[in-house]
Parts: C-alpha cells; structure tokens; sequence
C-alpha cells in the first residue's frame, strides 16, 4: 500500500495531485485545494494570533476534471495478474524448470510471466511456456494464488505438456539462460538439501553442482510439491 501511494500520487485523468483517503487504501481527485494560509504569514506571525482566532485557510478551485462527472474519481490499488507455473511432461514423471540469468548457480524454478490484456489465466500460461521454453501444454488448471511484492496476484497454475510438444527451446525469448525436464525424485531430494532464498546461501547439507529450488514460503515450492505429490497422476479429472 505505501508502495502504490509513492507510486501514484497524480490523477491519471488530469495530473493533478489527488487525495489519500480510507487511510490510504483509496486516492481521490477532489475538486479543490485546501491549504493553510498562516504559510503565507511573517515568520512567527501565527504565534501572536489571539487563541481565539482560527488559522486563516485558503480554497482554491482545481480545474475540471472527467473523474468527477460520470466515472468514478476514486483510485484503487494496481493489481498485475501473473501465472506462475508447474508444467509436467504427457508421461507425468517430470517437471519442467528454468533458470534465469539472475539466479544463484545451480538454481531453478518454475516458469512465470504477466497475463496480458484480455487473455485468460489459461491462455498466459500456454503463451508464456511457450514463448519462454518452447514447449505446448494442453490441460491447465488453478491450483492456488499468492501476493507478491509490490502488486502482483501470483496464479498458481499446473498444466500439462501436449505428446510431441516437450522439445525444449530457448530461442523464443532471452529471459531464460536454461530450462530442462526434471525427475521428480531429483526434485523431492533439493527438498530436503537445496532449498533457500535467491539472496541466500544454501544450507549446509547441500553439495555443490545439486539442484537448488525456491523455499517452502514461495508458491514455486507449493506447486512443486504438489505435482510430487501425485497432483496429476492421482487423478485426471483434476487435469
């Protein structure tokens, strides 16, 4: 919340200055200014004024603006949807994983990516592997939601890769250095001796050149664990 009032303090109607209101989960285009004219006084004028006099206050008239005709003049907090993914191959025994430029030697994570205008949650996720990875995933589903710092709605999705469409390629998009199919087993073992944060040293138990996953705090690890755990294969009817 502090983070989208630094962000947004001008009306994205008129550019003028608006008004945090509802203790700061709201911002309003008001249609005048209110200032306290004793700024405007010699210097320590104000304090000679009789305790009976109240502070002189100005109102100055803002020009017009739509926000106050006909739509609302009042400002949310921005909400940025984003999927973030497990996606197992058609066998259900691996896991696809990548690897951004930014991250620690050795360590991977589930694909993620904005859901761009008019497109639905299932849709960015097949977009977004593809366009990343390369690779076709048909079945799509939700499985759980989590904020994320400073304003995206985290989308927990785990999807499915289509039968000949697993063929890895970086060559879409930069963003990732590396991706790969991975075991589960692999995957269950950097439970127990590779997890950490990105800005984290990982644990003591951990050998060198092993796979390093996102904690246990993260929604990564979640859906990880669940397609383990037998998300996917223990029923298709949740695919």
């Amino acid at each position: 919340m502090i983070d989208w009032n630094l962000r947004s303090p001008y009306c994205a109607q008129c550019g003028q200055p608006t008004l945090s209101i509802n203790g700061g989960f709201k911002r309003t285009c008001p249609p005048s200014d209110r200032a306290d004219d004793s700024s405007s006084l010699p210097k320590n004028a104000s304090n000679a004024l009789p305790s009976s006099t109240a502070t002189p206050v100005s109102q100055t008239e803002r020009p017009p603006c739509a926000t106050r005709k006909g739509i609302s003049n009042i400002s949310f907090p921005r909400t940025d949807p984003t999927v973030i993914m497990a996606v197992v191959n058609s066998a259900g025994d691996k896991v696809l994983l990548g690897r951004n430029k930014r991250f620690p030697a050795h360590f991977m994570s589930t694909l993620a990516g904005f859901v761009e205008p008019a497109e639905s949650v299932e849709e960015a996720v097949r977009r977004e592997v593809f366009e990343e990875a390369g690779v076709h995933v048909g079945r799509v589903v939700v499985h759980s939601t989590q904020p994320w710092m400073p304003a995206s709605l985290m989308i927990g999705c785990i999807g499915q890769a289509i039968p000949g469409g697993e063929t890895i390629d970086l060559g879409n998009d930069p963003e990732l250095e590396d991706a790969r199919w991975v075991d589960f087993d692999e995957v269950r073992h950097a439970f127990k001796v590779g997890t950490s944060g990105l800005d984290e040293d990982a644990p003591p138990e951990y050998k060198e050149g092993g796979l390093r996953l996102p904690p246990a705090t993260a929604i990564a690890h979640q859906l990880l664990s669940a397609v383990c755990d037998g998300f996917v294969s223990a029923g298709a009817s949740k695919m």
